[in-house]
């Protein structure tokens, strides 16, 4: 039950008891609900609704069936309204709320977990420790989870944040692979599969699930990738906002919604570790953001910022890695030649390549060069994105970046049709997967170049920062 006070103040409805007529009426907007103690029915413009219990009255208040917002209610209110009994939610207005159930199949000695989202929404699913969590985009969610059966890989699995499933890991498991999530009718479906160390050794004898996409799922567990860290950079961020569209929409909001989305897209379908230089509205300078990657030891960086053109009909994304024009031959001769031995923690010493901070970035220009045309490739095919090209500049917030480091300009904001474009959930989500798809390349091209630079045989020491 909830008391009409209540939903007077969040529906702007006006409540009124006609005790005359033994009668209590819910106003909005000069349509009326008329309700009476003890019958089970609302009444409006002639129109009976039946409800799962009557109007009651407590002390002052006057109470009705949380069902009354959805039967009655419903019908006279401008916005939609919908109640979900399962989880006590009411969703108001055009919010994501999709249905989640799942399903389980044991086999070899792993559980497999098939998810269904009603409606279809993305997600990503990521390990924290012992626990799978898996983000849906999403507003809220209306779990209608089945709890595992008996096993030792997966004690729970229930909702934790508004968006979250959490999958509680047992004491047999030891990796796990997950499909891309495919579509089915009207719903999004994802399989899980975790793995004990039998099933692991026996993998090729569990079947793979039905359906495309889903077919030799990679496992997540050990490291064995030559990326195993990804930087990314939302631009801007605090005061700074960067470029604002006539719209209102603030690239530093932008940038870092598309950031949030390739996080999960990228440690769901790969298992990479994700570090964002911010994850909230802030600001940090070029150097800052080039130190957190540099001393996580990430193995590709990518910024994140949209463009700005005085011409509001400017359009298009560019691909940027850095430029040697400033640096020249001397980057070179410095990341080759000057070295030293340094003292090590445990005794003894090691041999470390000096570089200036400012010439980090130069021992990794050819690679960079090659994830810029890999990204190129998968970003020029998604719809609604205009011209794509790649662009060399000497620019100073890749330069400090020790790993192969690019600076992806989205689009134009100061473009009315591309700022709405930039803002969606469609082109967001869309862009995500394609750099998850040139990461994946880069990924093949690092681990079938083989590695001649004289820089790699030493790690490098970066000079002139106290970062």
């Amino acid at each position: 039950m909830v008391g009409l006070d209540d939903l007077a103040n969040l529906f702007q409805l006006a409540i009124r008891e006609d005790a005359a007529a033994r009668a209590v009426t819910v106003t909005y907007k000069n349509q009326t609900i008329v309700l009476t103690p003890d019958q089970t029915l609302a009444s409006l413009a002639g129109r009976l609704v039946s409800l799962p219990a009557p109007l009651t009255r407590q002390g002052r208040r006057w109470l009705v069936p949380v069902e009354f917002t959805s039967r009655a209610l419903a019908l006279v209110y401008d916005t939609k309204l919908d109640y979900r009994p399962g989880p006590r939610l009411l969703v108001v207005g055009d919010m994501r709320v999709p249905r989640v159930t799942t399903r389980y199949e044991e086999a070899g000695g792993a559980l497999r977990v098939t998810v269904d989202i009603t409606p279809k929404a993305t997600s990503a699913i990521v390990q924290e420790q012992n626990r799978l969590l898996l983000r849906i985009d999403a507003d809220a969610l209306d779990p209608a989870l089945t709890p595992p059966p008996p096993q030792n890989v997966l004690t729970s699995i229930r909702a934790t944040e508004p968006n979250t499933i959490q999958m509680d890991l047992g004491p047999r498991f030891t990796s796990y692979r997950s499909s891309t999530p495919i579509s089915a009718g009207a719903s999004a479906q994802l399989v899980v599969e975790l793995l004990s160390a039998a099933a692991e050794s026996t993998s090729s004898a569990v079947p793979s699930p039905a359906g495309p996409g889903m077919s030799n799922l990679p496992v997540f567990g050990a490291p064995r990738s030559s990326i195993r860290t990804i930087v990314l950079d939302p631009g801007h961020g605090g005061d700074d906002t960067g470029v604002k569209g006539p719209n209102g929409i603030m690239e530093k909001d932008v940038v870092l919604a598309v950031a949030k989305r390739m996080k999960s897209a990228i440690e769901g379908r790969l298992g990479i570790r994700v570090i964002m230089t911010r994850d909230e509205d802030k600001i940090a300078d070029a150097d800052t953001r080039a130190a957190i990657a540099n001393n996580n030891k990430a193995d590709l960086f990518i910024s994140l910022h949209a463009n700005g053109s005085p011409r509001a009909s400017t359009k298009g994304a560019l691909i940027y890695y850095l430029s040697l024009d400033r640096f020249g031959e001397e980057a070179r001769r410095q990341s080759q030649a000057d070295r030293e031995e340094l003292p090590v923690y445990g005794g003894g010493t090691r041999e470390f390549a000096l570089v200036d901070w400012e010439l980090a970035q130069a021992a990794h220009v050819q690679e960079s060069a090659a994830f810029a045309s890999l990204v190129y490739q998968k970003v020029r095919g998604l719809a609604n994105m205009p011209a794509v090209s790649v662009e060399k500049a000497p620019m100073r917030g890749l330069a400090g970046a020790n790993m192969p480091a690019v600076l992806l300009e989205m689009g134009y904001l100061s473009n009315p049709a591309e700022e709405k474009t930039l803002a969606s959930a469609e082109f967001q989500n869309g862009l995500a997967q394609a750099i998850t798809e040139a990461v994946i390349a880069f990924r093949d091209y690092l681990e079938q170049t083989p590695q001649t630079s004289d820089h790699a045989a030493a790690p490098v020491a970066l000079q002139g920062t106290a970062r």
